[in-house]
């Protein structure tokens, strides 16, 4: 059965290079560009792994990852964090606590981003 990963992301380019990236390794694709379109995207389609642009405006990745954790219909959902900055020992145990898989840093390398993917499904 093909996986189901949502790109969540405010850049549109992004969006597009993980749609390419992804479907190219036999992923079943879908594309967000806010948070409340991936929160309606999560409650309508069975997701595998949602990979979340840490820093979008209006709802951060951070505050996504909040919302979909609280929601016991999509509770369960493997969230990755996109992102350019580092994350701090601080940043890394709120990771720990939303039960983040990993955090992939921008600009990233398509073969360890996709290794990341999969040790992640």
């Amino acid at each position: 059965m093909t996986k189901k990963i949502l790109v969540v992301d405010d850049e549109e380019d992004i969006r597009m290079l993980l749609e390419r990236l992804l479907e190219n390794e036999g992923y079943d694709v879908s594309l967000a560009g806010e948070g409340k379109e991936a929160l309606a995207i999560l409650k309508k389609e069975k997701v595998d792994l949602a990979l979340l642009d840490f820093f979008m405006p209006g709802m951060s990745g951070r505050e996504l990852a909040e919302l979909i954790r609280k929601d016991i219909e999509i509770k369960d959902t493997k969230l990755a964090f996109l992102t350019v900055d580092e994350f701090n020992l601080m940043e890394k145990e709120e990771m720990k606590m939303l039960n983040i898989s990993d955090y992939i840093q921008e600009p990233f390398d398509n073969e360890d981003l996709r290794q990341r993917i999969k040790n992640i499904i």
